[in-house]
This record gives structure tokens, sequence and C-alpha cells, in this order.
């Protein structure tokens, strides 16, 4: 009888490469005809979309834009501040260094910084500066080799490893629409900014599908007939559906939510409202825990087993840590510098991440951006304040920066003028840190049984135990058994053996009748 192979199948998700890169894009605007021209830009701000991501041919390449909206000041008796919007678009092609024939590729985009120069009255330069941090994950169908039967007197060295086996992944896209109506019926002059958020993000799993629910946050600084600047804040909720097939409560969804394109629009006077329309992509991989029974070795003490081994890389340990972290601070607006406060936006920088043993630190900055009046002529001006960014999170052992990804979403951003006259500043914001092992599996393929030509005919022999020896190692050698060294020597714990000891080696019996 031959030999019989016993597989297990596994689909493996395994990380291929994270990489990190800057990237600068600019953008010249000319400032339309029926706008006055520009003195003085106070704010530039974005909001990015990405339409598409894609592998193609060894290469990440991602499509999408940069809605840019420019607060300036103009030289007028009658106006203080117009607006400008604009968009940059991009196409970034960034190389993999290990390609894979099929991947995922999951993109995280920080608009790090934007600046607006002033080339003349009518025309402005505009630099973004976008960090991209792009993961690359290979999916890919094994059998592993779990147990072998028909074939006599066979010592196996098994192991039983917890792996996170990918059961499936897709898409939906979810939109945001709401008409918003303008506070006490005032006439809109134009959209000076918009801000777009997505929050609250939760889903539940049921009936093969994932129920995924966020609100769009909405903030929309506009300028009145009366000069007058006004802000809105509206939450959308969304909804969305992921088919999934065969998911469960037990098992893990990684989702995630990005913006795809953005439609801001004024409706007709009358209406007093503005349109507004956020299309929204939810991404979800969905994974089970698994234990594997892996046969890691094997021989026969009375043939010859051949076999080839190839690695396999996998995840194991896939788990999700979210955390808080709250700012509360008061500004001191002794010389009054600020009368009110029209917005306020936050950014999350993390310059650095530290991993000691099994904690990571991560370093960074929380820089909030606040558009307030003032006193001067100007009337409009912008203040950046930077709190320092310290935080600790706790890791599973052995683990690497590559194998975290880290997701900031803000869910508190207030700054108010207190009666003091002082600013208050409360920040809210989750990181959501998803981490995971990437070990190799050792996987016995192509397994053969022949017989031995020459089997050694020894009843016993001695052997003196040797630096990263183990008694698998001896017995495979010598055509013993474990068990039978262990219990010949009376060796209770196979995990220390003494070096220089001398072990009684064994000749191996057959327990078969031969007849």
């Amino acid at each position: 009888m031959g030999i019989e192979v016993v597989n297990d199948n596994l689909c493996v998700n395994r990380l291929v490469e994270k990489q990190r890169k800057e990237v600068i894009l600019e953008n010249s605007i000319i400032v339309p005809d029926i706008k006055p021209d520009i003195v003085k830009p106070v704010d530039c701000s974005g909001n990015i979309c990405i339409y598409k991501k894609e592998v193609i041919n060894g290469r990440i390449k991602i499509d999408g834009t940069i809605d840019c909206n420019i607060i300036y000041l103009v030289d007028s008796d009658n106006e203080t501040v117009r607006g400008l919007n604009s968009n940059i678009d991009f196409s970034e092609y960034i190389e993999i260094e290990n390609p894979v024939e099929q991947a995922d590729v999951d993109v995280n985009i920080i608009l790090k910084q934007m600046e607006c120069d002033v080339l003349n009255g009518r025309k402005v330069n505009l630099k973004a500066t976008l960090e991209i941090t792009s993961i690359i994950y290979a999916n890919e169908n094994i059998n592993i080799t779990k147990d072998i039967k028909g074939c006599t007197d066979i010592q196996k060295l098994e192991k039983v490893i917890q792996l996170n086996s990918l059961i499936g992944k897709n898409s939906c896209k979810a939109y945001a629409k709401d008409n918003i109506i303008l506070e006490n019926n005032e006439t809109l002059v134009e959209v000076l900014k918009t801000e777009v958020e997505i929050k609250n993000k939760e889903f539940k799993i049921s009936y093969n599908k994932i129920l995924a629910k966020s609100d769009v946050n909405v903030r929309i600084l506009y300028l009145t007939e009366n000069n007058e600047i006004k802000l809105i804040d509206k939450l959308i909720p969304v909804m969305g559906f992921i088919d999934m097939e065969n998911i469960t409560e037990n098992n893990i969804c990684d989702v995630k939510h990005s913006v795809k394109n953005i439609i801001v629009k004024p409706n007709n006077s009358e209406d007093n409202s503005i349109y507004v329309e956020v299309e929204t992509e939810i991404n979800c991989f969905s994974y089970e825990t698994k234990d594997i029974e892996l046969l890691q070795d094997l021989y026969s003490p009375v043939k010859n087993i051949s076999y080839k081994e190839k690695t396999i890389r996998a995840m194991m340990g896939l788990q999700t840590i979210n955390d808080v972290i709250t700012v509360n601070e008061k500004i001191n607006n002794s010389e009054n510098f600020a009368n009110r406060i029209y917005s306020s936006s936050m950014n999350v920088q993390i310059n650095s991440i530290k991993i000691l043993e099994n904690r990571a630190i991560y370093e960074g900055e929380i820089i909030e951006n606040i558009l307030y009046e003032t006193n001067t002529a100007e009337k409009v001006e912008k203040r950046e304040i930077r709190f320092p960014l310290n935080h600790e999170v706790s890791l599973i052992d052995k683990i690497t920066e590559e194998n975290l990804d880290i997701e900031i979403e803000a869910r508190n951003n207030t700054v108010t003028i207190e009666q003091d006259g002082n600013i208050s500043v409360n920040l809210e914001i989750n990181i959501k840190t998803k981490m995971f092992k990437s070990i190799n599996l050792n996987i016995l393929d192509d397994l053969e049984e022949n017989e031995i030509e020459n089997n050694n005919s020894y009843s016993i022999i001695i052997y003196f135990v040797k630096k990263g020896d183990t008694l698998w190692n001896i017995a495979k050698r010598y055509r013993s058994t474990v068990d039978g060294i262990k219990q010949i020597n009376k060796i209770d714990d196979e995990e220390n053996l003494e070096i220089g000891r001398a072990l009684f080696i064994p000749r191996y019996i057959s327990r078969l009748k031969v007849g």
C-alpha cells in the first residue's frame, strides 16, 4: 500500500510589502473673471478622493484628486474674503519590490500640507504634500499536509498552529446625499470651504452580508449676501451592504471606508440650500481563526521516505485595538486676537513609530487650524496650533512595524471662546491599530516511500549530546524513536538536553509480525 496524503486547504493571506512615500503635487489656478483679485491667501485646504487603486504590471496605480479650497482676502471696500475651488488630479505609480501574480492593495493617503503662492492678482500656484502608505497582500490557496496514511512504522513531528485564513473580500459603494438648508433664509454668495470626514464607523454581520454604517460629516463655510461668514456642520448617515459568503459573527472583519467623489452645489437662490453628494467606498476583508494541524517532519526507521519542503508565509494573531486620545487645552487670548471662531480643522500626523519589545510608541503631533475673526482691517485670519502626540500601544510578541496598520478618526473637534476671553480647544481622536504576525510555514510535499537497502543491525549505540541537538533529530539520524530514547534514558523533559550527556540509542523493532 502506498502513501496516502491527508491535506487541508487553506487560503493564506500574507503581507508582501509595505511602503510609505511622500509625493508633492502642484497646480496653477486662474481666478475666474467674476471674482475679485487675490490680495493674500488666508486658508488653503483640501479633501482627498481616491477614484481607483489597482496593481498593474508590478506597480500600484492610484488615481484620485484633491478637492482644493482657497479662502483669500480681496482689495475691495464692500468685500473682505472670497473663495476659490479647484482640483489637483493625480495618477501615482508605486513600484512593488516583490511582485506577485495576484495581490490586493490597501492605500491610505494623508494630506500633510497645502501651500498657496500668489503669482499675481489673477493667478495662484497650489502645492500639496501627500503621504501615501501602500500595503500589498497576496492571497494563495494551498494544500497543507496534515497527516499520512498507508505507511507503517512512521514517526511524525506534528504541530498545531493557529492562523488567520482569508474567507472572503468584497466592496460596495455608498452615497451620502442631502439638501442642506441655510440658516435664517440667508442668501448664499458662494461656498468658501468644504471639509468631508467619515465618522462613527461600525458594522454588523448578518445572513452572508456585512452591514456597514457610518456618518459623513460635511462642514461648509460659506459667504452670505451681507458679507458674513457662516458655518454649516452636518452629519449625513451612510449605509452599505457587502456580500460575503459563509461569513459568521465569529469571523474577523477588516472594514475600511474611503471618499471617492464630492459634489457641493448651491441650489437656486429661492431654495436657500446647498446640495451635497459624497460617494464613498467600503472595503472588507474577512478572516477566520483556524487551528491548522501541520506535519513538520517525518521518517520511518524501516523505510526511506523522501519528500520536498517548501516555505509559505502566512498571517496569525490578527487583532485590532482602538484607543481614544483626548486633548483639552486653553489658549491665551489676552490680546483678543480672536473675536469669533469661524471654523476649525484638525490634522493628525504620526512622524515615527518605535517598537520596544511588546510595545509600540507613536510620536507625532496634532495640528489644529483655526479660522477666526479679528479686530484688524483684514478681518479674517488663520492660526495653527500644534499639540504633541505620544501614544503607546501594547503589541503581540515579536511584531515589526510593517505588521502595523494605523487608521486615525477624528471624533470631536471643538474650538470655542470662553467667557474669560480665552480659547478652549477640545479634541478627541480614535487611533485604530490593526496588527498581526507574519510566520513561515514549513510544508511537506511530494512524499515517496522506498525500501532501505542497507539497514543497520546494531542493538544499541551511545551518543553524546551536542549543542543544538533535539531528541527528534537524534532519533531520526539513527532511525530510532523519541519515545524509545526517552524511556531507556529516563528523560522527562526533552526540551532541556544537557550538552555532553551520554544517551543510549536503542535499535527500533517493528511491532508488525514478519511472516
